[in-house]
């Protein structure tokens, strides 16, 4: 609801089983666990496609599918639904013909969290009202969309490329002091019109990518930050999309392009989010060396989701990475994130990585992220 990572509207999905305490009785515990791992790697597994889409248990019999990709609440719940119908439903149905009840709403950025769940209560009852194993979706969300057909969204995106229509804005990555910076993460704009309105990458990436758009603009933004470095001091860290990064031509082009400012590359960082990488891994690894050899760093933004993974980082050469929001915010009161934080901190170090906690709320919460292990930081409460 923070972040500018993704769209500033987008559809939360919650999953309730109807008779939690009778399904245990039931069943047993061995196999309830089953039932809900089962219903877990389906809601995990209906991410894939779905750029940013994020499911977790968020508490007893309840999960949550947080869909960023969907302003459609409809289009959300209807394919998350099939997916339950076709893949885990059948396995338990004959004997919980009541299983589950599934409801989506509407997100904005910026929106109480309060609110939201409010309106995802009255939702799931909305659901239950209509029967065994059904769904509602409201589509009311009260928040402005951004809603335009996609070749208009190619005309806008393309001469955007074309017209500087992008820049950058600029956000702060420090150290444990806030007076010491380490760098720059430098995060793309698309003004929309003539009246200056600046949409985030969340609101237009997403369509960049269905439009297969996002390597002109990936090479765009490498020309803006060179631009910028030309101009002043220090270092700057820009993203590059998880569907570029396997694109040939567009790995030839931004060589291409570094090899003509050989001095600036030191001081040029390049981050990839962590879904993409370990879905792209070799094409990753590839470019990662590619840019090492020319004097950048290299380093993967939005890490921890996979951290049972974090084996395969040592081929890597990484330089750097940037742990996901969801575990640094609320650190303070959080024991259980501290003990996983301070452990991936270290293990980061043992290869040589530097650690960096993404979305800090609060420079009251650098003192203990420096005791954890993290290098840096950077979020709204840091600059």
């Amino acid at each position: 609801l923070g972040g500018e990572q993704f769209g500033s509207v987008g559809s939360l999905v919650v999953v309730r089983l109807a008779h939690l305490n009778e399904l245990n009785a039931q069943l047993g515990r061995q196999r309830a666990d089953q039932l809900l791992r089962e219903l877990g790697q389906s809601l995990y597994d209906s991410g894939n496609g779905h750029p940013g889409q994020r499911a977790g248990r968020v508490k007893g019999g309840e999960f949550a599918v947080v869909c960023p990709t969907y302003v459609s609440t409809t289009a959300a719940a209807k394919d998350i639904y099939e997916r339950l119908r076709r893949d885990w439903l059948p396995h338990w149905e004959a004997e919980l013909p009541d299983l589950f009840h599934l409801a989506a709403v509407p997100y904005h950025r910026d929106q109480s969290m309060g609110d939201l769940l409010t309106r995802m209560d009255t939702a799931l009852a909305q659901a239950q009202a209509k029967g065994p194993n059904s769904w509602h979706a409201v589509e009311d969300g009260g928040a402005a969309k951004i809603n335009l057909p996609a070749e208009q969204w190619r005309t806008l995106l393309t001469e955007a490329v074309r017209g500087g229509q992008l820049s950058l804005a600029f956000f702060p990555v420090v150290r444990g002091d806030p007076s010491q910076s380490m760098h720059q993460e430098g995060v793309i704009r698309l003004q929309m019109d003539a009246s200056g309105q600046l949409l985030s990458a969340g609101d237009f990436m997403p369509m960049a990518a269905n439009l297969n758009l996002t390597a002109p603009i990936d090479l765009g933004v490498v020309g803006l930050a060179i631009e910028h470095l030309q101009k002043g001091a220090g270092d700057v860290a820009v993203n590059l999309s998880a569907e570029t990064i396997a694109d040939f031509g567009f790995r030839n082009s931004l060589i291409q392009l570094l090899q003509g400012y050989p001095s600036l590359c030191k001081r040029l960082l390049f981050e990839v989010p962590e879904y993409g990488v370990f879905r792209q891994f070799d094409a990753f690894r590839d470019l990662a060396r590619s840019l090492k050899g020319l004097g950048c760093r290299v380093g993967i933004e939005y890490f921890g989701q996979r951290f049972a993974e974090s084996d395969k980082l040592a081929s890597l050469g990484l330089d750097y990475i940037k742990v996901h929001p969801s575990y640094v915010r609320g650190i303070s009161s959080n024991e259980g994130n501290q003990e996983f934080l301070k452990g991936l901190c270290a293990m980061a170090h043992a290869l040589g990585i530097i650690v960096i906690a993404l979305g800090v709320e609060s420079k009251d919460d650098l003192p203990l992220l420096a005791q954890l292990g993290f290098d840096g930081a950077t979020g709204p409460g840091v600059g």
